[in-house]
């Protein structure tokens, strides 16, 4: 196949469907090929990855083109209706099952719209990080990903290591394709139809409890996804189910998520707080835990089970999303110093504290006992971090005091309801200089540099409003909130810093969608109208999937998709606007911002 031209597209991002059985994940394209899939956990290798490259291991039916879908961006599945050559049309029910055995089947179930026609599947699987399959009896056994079973139609397999199965559809009845472990019998079409069925209905318990008046649809999407990425087993939240999408077309920013950031877990606890999911916050408090305090402070990033993440590595041989190369497995920020993680992990804990049904005095004795370690931790002297942004070579970072700030904050409230302990002297001491330090570096514009003692905006310091180390009321949180949007603002998105270059990596990144929702919540703390029509612009122009990074130009998203942290971010937002709808609606307060 001929390799993509520099600069090329590959197929969009915006309109990639997240199948998951919170073990594993899989994308979906608009004409339901499976062009991403990892199993048996959410960080082994590929099976599918064609979204990487168009020779990679893929999940289609051939001589499809969409013709609808049922419009859920994520969940356990997904219906599709596509149409076969010029004139037959059939609808496509996929989902991710656990399997007793701790893998997942990918059930694929069709059936005719029209007339009855016959339909064929090509299936290629390996070839990322291990050879390409071979088929022994329907069977592929890989050293890493264990046995793939294809199951049902009529297969024939070729000697490139794809699988191709014919099946005859009907109208009046579902015809099944299973991939996944391996099983003796032929799959029952009744059994697998009920299975759908129940992982369909289990959706009813996901949804948001609270139901926010400011849009409430993209609210439950953004909760299915954080759904979808929370392990079933463990309970940690992973980043992203993927590896490698570029935050730049052709440059070098492409990395592995596919990892519990203790950072983005804890917004995620947040998340379901605020849209009363207590369930799916408990479980990652339940992961909390398991780690304990000091493997909290060993690194900001886990794998799904608690274990360290790999080294990063790079694997060759791979296109790229659009020619974006290199690829990289494992992340070497699981070595780095981020102060923020122990803010935003303390402000998770003192959120689930405030819950209406936290009864289990266990679980708040051990958290307890994680909130006084970390802000121990925080109390000691500042020193150079990598920053929220995981910038690779450590500086004296503003965000690092914010960070240490919000933890010390956090705990101070969680002593005063759970404990009398001797340190709280000590933490509102430290707790007072990050807060002088951080103010004292705010600059006669209002805003505060991403470094001490540098210049250039960071989208970090909107964090001040939002978590309240300056007052709504303090006329500095105006003007550093609309310093930061006119140094960062592209329309309603934000970057992060100044997309030049200076952190190392390839200049030209596109706006990042969490600190876009930061603006959100920060105008609305501050009562602007503004909040709520860059909350209407971001929910119009953004897809189902949030990703990373979206450049509003090309209206393209970018970076790895969908992010947790974007989902999470926009929740917090959109029940900020819920919350300061008075203020909103201009009772509160005037304003005159330049235009």
């Amino acid at each position: 196949m001929t390799a993509l031209a520099p600069g090329s597209r590959s197929p969009s991002l915006e309109n990639l469907r997240l199948l998951s059985d919170r073990r594993s994940a899989a994308l979906l394209g608009p004409d339901a090929e499976v062009s991403w899939w990892c199993r048996p956990r959410f960080d082994s290798p590929p099976i599918c990855w064609s979204l990487l490259d168009p020779r990679g291991g893929a999940a289609r039916w051939l001589e499809a083109t969409h013709a609808g879908s049922d419009g859920e961006p994520a969940g356990p599945t997904a219906r599709t209706r596509l149409r076969i050559g010029f004139a037959c049309r059939v609808e496509v029910w996929d989902g991710l099952v656990p399997t007793d055995g701790g893998g997942s089947d990918l059930v694929r179930l069709v059936r005719a719209l029209d007339d009855d026609v016959d339909v064929w599947h090509s299936l290629k699987l390996g070839g990322f990080s291990e050879p390409w399959a071979t088929w022994v009896d329907g069977t592929a056994t890989f050293e890493q990903l264990g046995s793939v079973t294809v199951r049902g139609g009529t297969s024939t397999f070729g000697a490139d290591g794809t699988a191709l199965t014919q099946l005859r559809v009907t109208r009046d009845r579902w015809s099944a394709l299973v991939i996944g472990d391996p099983a003796t019998t032929p799959p029952d079409v009744d059994a697998l139809v009920r299975q759908l069925e129940e992982c369909e209905a289990a959706r009813i318990h996901t949804a948001p409890r609270k139901v926010s008046r400011t849009h409430a649809e993209r609210i439950r999407h953004s909760l299915s996804v954080l759904v979808a990425c929370t392990d079933r087993g463990t309970g940690a939240v992973i980043a992203s189910p993927t590896t490698s999408l570029p935050e730049v077309i052709g440059g070098d920013r492409q990395f592995d998520y596919r990892y519990s950031w203790l950072r983005d877990s804890s917004v995620a606890i947040t998340a379901a707080s605020l849209v009363g999911n207590d369930d799916l916050a408990d479980e990652y408090v339940r992961f909390l835990i398991e780690l304990g305090p000091e493997r909290i402070l060993e690194t900001p990033i886990r794998a799904v089970d608690g274990s360290t993440v790999p080294t990063e590595r790079e694997v060759p041989d791979i296109e790229g999303w659009s020619a974006s190369r290199p690829i990289r497995v494992g992340n070497d920020a699981s070595t780095q110093l981020q102060y923020d993680v122990l803010g935003f992990v303390l402000d998770a804990i003192a959120t689930v504290h405030q819950g209406p049904r936290r009864a289990h005095r266990r679980a708040h004795r051990e958290l307890w006992a994680i909130a006084v370690r970390l802000a121990d931790r925080a109390a000691e002297a500042g020193e150079p971090s990598n920053g929220i942004w995981e910038i690779r070579a450590q500086q004296d970072f503003v965000s690092g005091d914010i960070g240490r700030w919000l933890a010390l904050d956090r705990a101070l409230r969680l002593g005063h309801r759970l404990s009398a302990v001797r340190a709280r002297g000590r933490w509102r001491r430290a707790r007072n200089e990050a807060r002088d330090r951080v103010l004292g570096a705010i600059q006669p514009d209002g805003s505060l540099p991403q470094v001490y003692g540098s210049s250039g905006a960071d989208a970090s310091a909107l964090l001040l409003v939002a978590f309240d180390l300056l007052s709504p009321r303090d006329p500095r949180a105006a003007r550093l909130v609309d310093a930061t949007i006119a140094a960062l603002g592209a329309g309603p998105l934000l970057h992060r810093y100044p997309p030049d270059g200076r952190d190392g990596f390839a200049p030209g990144e596109a706006p990042f969608v969490p600190a876009s929702w930061w603006a959100v919540t920060a105008l609305a703390k501050l009562g602007h109208p503004d909040a709520q029509h860059r909350a209407d612009e971001l929910c119009h122009m953004l897809p189902g999937l949030q990703p990373e990074e979206f450049d509003p130009g090309r209206r393209e998203a970018l970076g790895n998709v969908p992010l947790v942290w974007s989902h999470a971010e926009c929740t917090r937002a959109l029940f900020e606007l819920d919350r300061h709808r008075g203020a909103l609606r201009g009772l509160r307060r005037r304003w005159s911002r330049p235009s």
